[in-house]
């Protein structure tokens, strides 16, 4: 008689896992991109303190929905030996040599018995076996944890229990593969019930396997992938422009937020007169676009077209009966900015300066006409070092610069993003240079790491003076950037003037354009010296930034920012001429010498020295060998040509100079004791090397330098 074998059924080791929390309709604003992926950052970090492996992590969101997707996960945790430690043996152990209270209580605790305990450094340890947790266990508190990681601009309360979120949490759905994870927030419970979109029927669907959900989600008229909907739109919106002959002007900002305010999108196409297209795209454009959320078309020149796009989440609508209110209220709101264009225009630029003395700029900083008097300066006191054929119109632009801010258009909330836009337009119309009037537009560019730079000489040196002043201002007034709060965006200002300076190859004195700026404001008093140190400290750190992004080492990037800098074209060419430079056969072995000199120095010594410093005193006559004397004489004949080929900016010619004292530098070292007995010949050595040394950090701090990341010599 045979007999079947009934072999044991194989488990998943893995599962996909989910959490939706569903609530009232989010803003917009709350579910960006960016905080999506600060928080799929926090879950990953969580997973791993939780010692669960997981293939992918994925958050997810609609106006009604934050989704979780964690893809792969482990179904527990891997078993873990752990060493742990206990009690001093002292302690442990009585004078008999057996166990007391509290070496048995360390014993119970981990479930040890007395043969598998060790002394180590006087205290009991021993090695443990950690069982490994299922994930169905850890979930529960992950999950919940999750929950508060979201860092929304606001929160509220709406239940007894007192938990807070971004709106009101109406369902919660928690599941391992085909399990359900209990847990409760808010008063509401997990169970395995999903709202559809709101004009379906039924309004729910019931997932029974985490893998069913997405599927389910689609038939009831939810794309739940943030990605698909927005390539679903694009494409849409794209075929839509093409039928009206032209094409979509370009608008990632537009469409990512859209795309997060929608479940099911749909698109409607409407028009608008052409009477519009008079005014300046970037009024049409706006109108369209922070109003009513709506895209633009465009024709193959970039000439607007008078046609728009506008995006729906109805998916029983028609869009023929949805066009004429999209149309109704767009053209209502092209009649108002039109008049305020119209009106704006009756008033020269000029005439509104004086009226900027009464809108405040920051508390404490006087008001928009003293900020007016400032970049005035500062925009000519940078044109007359870098671009003296641009000194008239960069102060000219300064003039008129924040005029149009007490406009009509701009103060309309919606319009408040053509500030220095419509600056340049209503310049224009007045019969101001073109010099001048571009510059306005440009005084705020960059305004993000995507944006362009200013093309004209006069926008460069407003844009610097506007940024400089808007970095020492907020910082005197303590708007100091922390953690991730940055409400003035000072990060982006440093950046912006940083971003200037090298993309046009400006070589100015950083130290004197601060204080200079500094001093323009009266109510910082003694305080000036300690801002401008902390600005260019904060300055030096979005340099740091810079060069890492160029691909330079660390060793390297603290190599020249550990002496003295104050040219940021300067520190960023230097930087790359060392990286070409340590490729090249000879350079560790220079390094190494420049080390030498710099080492041997008392400990402390400060490596930024101003290169106007005074040398230390050096007294030939106490010197006793011909080392020292030749020492003396190249470093003084080659430190003279070092100082002049760096001011000229010319770095690798500065440093094959310093190259030259290598062989002057060895022999010193071989024949000479330079921490001499006699504290007379010890000074004037020491003397004799830091002088050189200053010479060296005119290039960099090469003691910093790691030759294991040159090229072998």
């Amino acid at each position: 008689m045979s007999r079947t074998i009934r072999h044991r059924r194989h488990w998943p080791e893995v599962a996909n896992a989910l959490f939706e929390i569903g609530c009232e309709e989010l803003p917009v604003d709350y579910v960006s991109v960016e905080r999506l992926a600060v928080v799929e950052a926090k879950v990953r970090t969580a997973l791993t303190q939780a010692r669960l492996s997981c293939g992918d992590v994925k958050l997810e969101a609609t106006p009604r929905r934050l989704t979780l997707f964690l893809q792969a996960l482990a179904l527990r945790q891997p078993d873990e030996n752990k060493k742990v430690t206990g009690p001093q043996a002292s302690v442990a152990y009585d004078g008999n040599g057996n166990l007391t209270p509290a070496g048995e209580g360390f014993l119970r605790k981990h479930g040890l018995e007395p043969g598998q305990v060790k002394i180590e450094n006087d205290r009991l340890c021993a090695e443990v076996k950690l069982v490994g947790q299922e994930a169905r266990q850890i979930l529960p508190e992950l999950f919940l944890n999750y929950l508060q990681t979201f860092d929304f601009p606001k929160t509220m309360r709406w239940e007894n229990s007192g938990a807070r979120f971004a709106r009101p949490i109406r369902w919660l759905l928690a599941l391992l593969g085909a399990e359900l994870i209990p847990l409760q927030y808010a008063g509401v419970t997990s169970g395995r019930v999903s709202w559809l979109h709101p004009l379906k029927r039924p309004r729910t669907a019931e997932i029974r396997h985490a893998d069913h959900y997405l599927k389910l989600l689609a038939q009831g008229w939810v794309t739940v992938s943030t990605s698909q909907r927005r390539h679903r739109l694009q494409q849409q919106l794209n075929t839509a422009a093409q039928k009206c002959g032209g094409r979509l002007v370009t608008d990632e900002h537009l469409l990512d937020r859209v795309a997060l305010m929608v479940e099911h999108p749909g698109t409607v196409t409407g028009a608008y007169s052409e009477h519009f297209l008079t005014l300046p795209r970037e009024i049409v454009v706006t109108t369209l676009r922070e109003h009513q959320r709506f895209f633009a078309v465009e024709d193959d020149q970039g000439r607007l077209l008078p046609y728009f796009l506008a995006v729906h989440d109805n998916p029983l609508a028609k869009p023929s009966n949805l066009r004429p209110g999209c149309e109704r209220v767009l053209t209502a709101r092209l009649k108002d900015a039109e008049f305020f264009y119209r009106e704006d225009l009756k008033r020269p630029l000029v005439d509104l300066v004086p009226e900027l003395g009464r809108v405040l700029w920051i508390q404490g900083l006087g008001s928009l006409l003293d900020k007016t008097n400032r970049l005035e300066h500062l925009a000519g006191w940078l044109a007359q070092r870098l671009e003296p054929g641009a000194a008239a119109a960069a102060r000219e632009a300064a003039h008129l610069a924040k005029a149009d801010l007490i406009t009509n258009m701009v103060q309309e909330k919606e319009f408040t993003a053509l500030q220095g836009v419509m600056g340049t337009y209503y310049a224009l119309a007045q019969g101001v240079a073109e010099a001048s009037a571009a510059a306005i537009r440009e005084q705020y560019l960059p305004r993000g790491a995507e944006d362009g730079l200013p093309r004209t000489a006069a926008g460069a040196m407003l844009a610097m003076a506007e940024k400089t002043d808007h970095l020492l201002g907020c910082w005197g007034a303590g708007f100091v950037p922390t953690g991730s709060k940055d409400p003035y965006a000072l990060r982006r200002a440093a950046q912006g003037l940083l971003a200037i300076a090298l993309a046009h190859g400006y070589h100015f004195p950083l130290s004197s354009l601060l204080e200079e700026s500094c001093r323009l404001f009266s109510g910082f008093g003694d305080r000036r010296d300690s801002l401008v140190a902390e600005v260019k400290t904060f300055i030096q750190g979005r340099l740091e930034s810079e060069l890492a992004a160029r691909g330079l080492t660390p060793d390297l990037i603290q190599a020249v920012l550990g002496v003295w800098w104050d040219d940021l074209a300067a520190v960023v060419k230097k930087a790359e001429v060392f990286r070409a430079l340590r490729q090249e056969p000879g350079f560790n072995e220079r390094i190494l010498t420049f080390a030498r000199v710099v080492n041997i120095l008392p400990k402390g010594t400060p490596r930024s020295v101003l290169p106007s410093s005074p040398e230390q005193p050096v007294w030939p006559e106490r010197m006793e060998h011909e080392a020292e004397r030749e020492l003396l004489a190249a470093s003084q004949a080659t430190g003279q040509e070092v100082s002049r080929l760096v001011e000229a900016a010319e770095f690798q010619q500065a440093f094959a100079a310093l190259s030259t004292l290598k062989e002057p530098v060895d022999r010193f070292f071989d024949q000479v004791m330079v921490m001499d007995e006699r504290p007379e010949q010890r000074e004037n050595r020491l003397n004799l090397l830091y002088n050189l040394a200053r010479r060296i950090w005119l290039l960099a701090d090469f003691s910093k330098v790691n030759p294991s990341n040159s090229t072998p010599t």
